[in-house]
């Protein structure tokens, strides 16, 4: 789709740091997830042979907020956001990631939910 129309597509992956540490702070285990991730998508792009990707990672208090202010500085038509499969009281749960940004996105907002642990509901 994006190659078809010559979008530029933008992967961002974004570590949140806690208020104690320094936004400069490492933490290993969050970039080796971020670089697996990021990975896992510039090897999708390649084999699709879509050129026009930008990956990156950011540092942020939090991952809403940021996503919101990355699709604006970048004029983004459409974030498409990648959400774990969160089940709690028998309905879904967004998140306050995903509902931050669902409510102050100024572009189309579409979630990607991972899959559903198999099976939801027992079978007789």
């Amino acid at each position: 789709m994006a190659r078809e129309s010559k979008t530029e597509l933008h992967a961002v992956y974004i570590i949140e740091v806690p208020l104690e540490l320094s936004l400069e702070a490492e933490r290993p285990e969050d970039i080796n997830k971020g670089e697996e991730i990021l990975a896992r998508i510039e090897a999708i792009a390649s084999e699709e042979k879509y050129k026009g990707l930008q990956a990156r990672f950011l540092r942020a208090r939090q991952a809403g907020p940021a996503l919101v202010v990355e699709s604006e500085d970048h004029f983004m038509d459409l974030l498409i956001v990648g959400i774990p499969y969160d089940r709690r009281f028998g309905s879904c749960n967004l998140g306050t990631t995903a509902s931050y940004i669902f409510n102050n996105a100024s572009c189309q907002v579409m979630f990607w939910r991972e899959q559903a642990p198999s099976p939801i509901f027992p079978r007789d």
